[in-house]
């Protein structure tokens, strides 16, 4: 059963995401101007002008994906108690599979999705590479934006964690009970999840831009990696299904959003500052950190 089960999560995640990347994919296309590669590009008034346009119009796409995850999310909602039964269910419970891979997806939402955005940061800076800068920059910054709003709806909610209460009482809210993080009452949203779709929609934003052909592969191994990390919060009882619906909302808007408007607004301090940061080792064996004069 429970390999039945795994299978028709997988699948039906692979169709979804595969929809939902291939249409976004093209979506952001229309706001690159060509295949980056590891060369700087100056861009003409012109190119500046068409880019503005272009954000407006990635502006009206990203609050249609935004509505969109928030009805599927209210969808959820009532299904609370009897999708977290299943998940917690002795069959899957004992499955050697389905534990091993809760571990595996959930390391990926964490410290697996905080992690890369840093790492391709310092692989640019100490290989003088724009484009892992630029993309390691992006994602940090997306992960960063979806962790501070995260902390403040779980603090404002206060919603209490499934091993915490009975499962006939999925809709423990208390306003303001969260604050400061108390692990017991911070359940909603997901904070593994919220990392997860933001490096998700952020990584598939760049890949759109750079490798527009593998972006299909990039966003579906990505989104693929952020839903199961989701259902793997459920399976492990840390988390109701809407906290891991409504950390996909946050996180995904959060990378659409950061990522797009950085590409959109190529100057911005910001990622001026980041990008001149720079990441050398020592003869110690250590690592120096120091700001460039250029990049």
């Amino acid at each position: 059963m429970h390999n039945v089960l795994l299978r028709s999560v997988v699948t039906s995640a692979a169709l979804v995401l595969s929809s939902f990347t291939s249409g976004r994919a093209q979506g952001t296309h229309s706001t690159a101007v060509t295949p980056v590669s590891d060369t700087a590009v100056v861009e003409s008034p012109t190119d500046s002008a068409r880019l503005r346009r272009s954000a407006r119009v990635v502006g009206k796409e990203t609050a249609v994906v935004a509505a969109g995850l928030a009805g599927a999310a209210a969808l959820v909602v009532p299904f609370d108690v009897a999708i977290t039964k299943r998940l917690r269910s002795p069959d899957l419970q004992q499955s050697t599979v389905w534990r091993n891979g809760a571990i595996v997806f959930d390391w990926y939402g964490a410290p697996g999705a905080r992690a890369i955005g840093p790492l391709l940061a310092v692989a640019g800076s100490a290989t003088r590479s724009p484009t892992l800068s630029d993309m390691g920059i992006h994602v940090s910054e997306s992960y960063f934006v979806a962790a501070v709003s995260v902390f403040i709806v779980k603090g404002i909610a206060g919603r209490a964690r499934p091993y915490t209460v009975s499962s006939e009482s999925a809709y423990d809210f208390e306003l303001g009970r969260g604050f400061p993080h108390r692990e017991p009452y911070s359940s909603f949203p997901s904070g593994h999840a919220t990392g997860s779709f933001a490096f998700a929609s952020s990584i598939t934003v760049e890949a759109a831009r750079r490798w527009p052909k593998r972006a299909k592969l990039v966003g579906a191994l990505a989104y693929g990696g952020a839903l199961l990390d989701g259902v793997s919060r459920v399976y492990r009882d840390m988390h109701w299904p809407s906290d891991v619906a409504a950390g996909a909302l946050i996180g995904t808007v959060s990378g659409l959003v950061v990522t797009r408007w950085q590409h959109a607004h190529p100057d911005n301090r910001l990622d001026a500052l980041a990008r001149r940061a720079l990441f050398a080792p020592t003869a110690d064996g250590r690592f120096a950190v120091g700001v460039t004069q250029s990049f």
